[in-house]
């Protein structure tokens, strides 16, 4: 990016909180979206290791985006665009393409989290900017990718994905890197997914069978999936797994669980033996499986998005637990570079040993910066878009009693606010 496009993003969205911790981070992530925005010969996009590879990813170019949106929102439609003209004709968003060679590849699965990660960051683009032009290119791949999603549910009315073999091959999940592993058959994760995505192309369709859609699989979950406790990790031909993963923060983070589900599950995710001093673990230290550094730290290790989404769900409702969260993804961000924490001031680490705290992925994950944005803005201070008008309604935490935010993106041009507690002038 030119320097001139460098300090455009930096004067979009600022951010000023009570807490510098996280003011420093935010401003930080900004600057991470930057580095890792590139155009390669088939186009714009954000690489999963931009320092290794020219593949991007279906599932990290949508969380991407909704953070992104809020700081350089004409790169949003570009990204997608890699995805839409390689939509496959049943419907279906592939896993990735690689954008110097062209290969792309889906693992031989007849469901991922591409698909309707896909169509939420169609609907979250739509929301703020209200484009029509974007809503007349988008809308037949959204209709497209949402029939799919309905064209894969089984007689349980779940989406019941059938495994191609193990680790990229075998695995329905964001956690699709565990070797010899096998995550498939009705997964929560994906049918959370998919009821969120149902939901949101119901509104931006206006088309009835979404949901539809939306009501029979919540159902359904609700019947095969939920342990009375917990969420089940998947089930199998009619066996439950009920390995209790962070995963379970899909149905409260895209409102399929009820209300009595998200007090528990969030209150479980909240024990200590998810958390370290980097945030919430994939798997529990209590769990027999757990592993604080296999496969990637997705069997224990701690993951920053995984965190940001904790923040995201357990803000309404405890909004100290989502600072806290918020605080342990941003600090080793702020902190001076550490060889022994293996982590580099300024960049989002990709993943924390979950017994140690170090990092032992990328000191620079392209993903991370903007979830945080997004679960800042969205979670703790509740921000929503109706019709391309943002409505705020902050979770304040203890010693929190304004927030100042400059140059918003959205429909009408940018906006500037003061947010304040309940009780002061507005």
């Amino acid at each position: 990016m030119t320097a001139a496009s460098l300090t455009a993003l930096r004067n979009t969205c600022v951010l000023e909180t009570p807490s510098e911790t996280i003011n420093q981070a935010f401003l930080f992530a900004k600057d991470s979206i930057a580095r890792c925005m590139r155009y390669y010969t088939l186009g714009w996009g954000m690489s999963n290791a931009p320092h290794r590879y020219t593949i991007v990813v279906g599932r990290d170019t949508a969380w991407m985006g909704v953070g992104i949106d809020y700081v350089a929102p004409w790169f949003v439609p570009e990204s997608l665009r890699v995805f839409r003209d390689r939509q496959q004709p049943s419907g279906k968003i592939i896993e990735y393409v690689d954008m110097e060679s062209g290969v792309e590849d889906d693992y031989g699965l007849n469901m991922a989290d591409n698909t309707p990660l896909y169509i939420w960051a169609i609907w979250h683009h739509w929301q703020q900017f209200q484009d029509a032009a974007f809503k007349r290119e988008f809308e037949p791949s959204l209709r497209a990718a949402s029939d799919y999603l309905l064209s894969q549910m089984d007689d349980d009315s779940l989406l019941n994905t059938i495994p191609n073999g193990t680790d990229v091959h075998g695995i329905s999940s964001w956690r699709n890197i565990i070797a010899d592993t096998v995550i498939a058959g009705q997964v929560t994760e994906m049918n959370a997914l998919a009821v969120m995505a149902l939901r949101v192309a119901a509104h931006f369709t206006g088309d009835e069978r979404y949901r539809t859609g939306v009501e029979r699989i919540a159902a359904a979950m609700d019947r095969h999936l939920w342990l009375g406790d917990h969420f089940a990790l998947n089930r199998v031909n009619g066996e439950v797994n009920p390995q209790l993963t962070g995963d379970n923060i899909f149905p409260v983070l895209f409102g399929s669980a009820s209300a009595r589900q998200r007090r528990k599950v969030l209150e479980r995710l909240s024990h200590p033996d998810f958390w370290n001093a980097r945030g919430l673990r994939t798997v529990p230290n209590s769990d027999p499986d757990y592993d604080p550094q296999r496969g990637f730290g997705l069997v224990g290790g701690s993951w920053p998005n995984l965190t940001l989404w904790y923040a995201t769900a357990v803000a309404a409702t405890h909004p100290d637990r989502a600072l806290d969260a918020l605080e342990r993804v941003a600090q080793p961000v702020v902190a001076e570079s550490s060889d022994e924490t293996n982590t580099h001031q300024g960049e989002f680490a990709e993943y924390f040993d979950g017994d140690t705290g170090v990092n032992l992925g990328m000191h620079l994950s392209p993903w991370v910066a903007p979830t945080f944005i997004w679960a800042l803005l969205e979670g703790l201070l509740g921000l929503t878009w109706i019709n391309g008008i943002p409505r705020f309604n902050p979770h304040w935490p203890q010693g929190w009693d304004s927030v100042r935010i400059e140059n918003l993106p959205y429909a009408g041009g940018q906006l500037t606010t003061t947010l304040e507690r309940k009780g002061r002038s507005d």
